[in-house]
């Protein structure tokens, strides 16, 4: 049971982790990933947000990284 404990929580910090980014690239505060663990609402709010076109240019959290055409 412990294995699979340590497992479930490695996946879920790195799928907020990756959440977070995937914010960052649309240029909106990583707090946005909250409502994703709303029951109803949470499909909906990461379907829309991974949709969502990224900035084009710099943002606050930094610039594009090399390579990446926006």
């Amino acid at each position: 049971m412990i294995p699979a404990l340590i497992f479930t929580f490695a996946a879920g910090l790195s799928w907020i982790a990756l959440v977070v980014r995937r914010l960052h690239d649309v240029g909106l505060s990583g707090w946005f990933v909250l409502p994703c663990f709303i029951p109803a609402v949470g499909g909906v709010a990461m379907l829309v947000l991974g949709l969502v076109q990224s900035q084009v240019g710099e943002n606050p959290w930094g610039p594009v990284p090399a390579g990446v055409r926006t």
